[in-house]
């Protein structure tokens, strides 16, 4: 992948207007959160790009399975609002992705809250946030993002069965285009667009678009999110302005799950 060919007529004031681009790295995340800690060069909207990487991770310490045909991703921000609203970061990120998946594929795409990306139930993308805050100010924020773009999914299957919480299958958008590959440079170009405009939004303290705009592609379906000790069971009503999924349990009472350590099973 060239990086000119993303910068060409890039329409970005900060995403990606900086890439750092590698044929294969352990984590674009780890990098970027060691540059975002260590490097004063990392400017906000510094963009780690991979053609592969060998140690991927996604939430919660999983294993995140990335060879080459992939987008991934990592994004340094350093964002002015308040550590509680930066959650939303991923939605913004969530909703990036599936604008351009729709825009240059004409795929059809569910969002999995808190993080997950859906076509015909079967997971293309991932989100990834890590926030660092010193008191009530966020120091940085790094989102990963990552996209079974152009990706033999052979290549990942032989992986899958190592994870025990996996309850998704996988595809690329390759696969759901019956082999034909996306133009990758083409899509990150609008994928960095697509995410400064949300990232704006959030900037300026307009969230409501960002949750709206999610809510239309909620899988609203049954759930058990494990919460700490306990599992939250019940059907899917819809998303509070903050984010946080809307339970009714199967008791009939209604709940609240901020994003947090869960893990979602369904």
């Amino acid at each position: 992948m060239i990086v000119e060919e993303i910068r060409k007529n890039l329409k970005t004031r900060l995403i990606g207007r900086k890439i750092h681009y590698f044929t294969e790295l352990g984590s674009t995340q780890e990098l970027a959160i060691y540059m975002a800690e260590n490097n004063s060069q990392a400017v906000n909207g510094t963009a780690i790009l991979a053609e592969q990487q060998d140690k991927g991770r996604g939430r919660l310490k999983n294993r995140w399975i990335s060879p080459d045909g992939g987008i991934w991703l990592s994004i340094i921000l350093k964002p002015f609002m308040p550590p509680n609203k930066c959650p939303l970061l991923s939605f913004a990120a969530v909703l990036a992705v599936c604008e351009t998946i729709a825009q240059q594929t004409s795929l059809e795409s569910k969002v999995k809250w808190p993080n997950d990306i859906l076509i015909n139930q079967k997971k293309v993308c991932g989100i990834l946030l890590d926030v660092a805050t010193k008191g009530d100010r966020v120091e940085y924020a790094v989102i990963g993002i990552g996209i079974n773009a152009n990706v033999n999914i052979e290549k990942i299957h032989p992986y899958l069965d190592d994870n025990k919480h996996r309850t998704l299958s996988v595809t690329s958008l390759k696969n759901e285009l019956s082999g034909k590959c996306v133009d990758r440079p083409a899509f990150l170009k609008l994928l960095l667009e697509r995410f400064e405009l949300y990232y704006d939004h959030l900037q300026k303290d307009i969230s409501t678009i960002i949750v709206n705009k999610i809510r239309d592609r909620l899988e609203y379906n049954s759930v058990a999110i494990e919460q700490g000790n306990k599992t939250i069971e019940g059907t899917i009503t819809g998303l509070g302005l903050d984010g946080a999924l809307l339970i009714k349990q199967n008791d009939g009472s209604s709940v609240e799950v901020g994003f947090g350590d869960t893990r979602t099973r369904d």
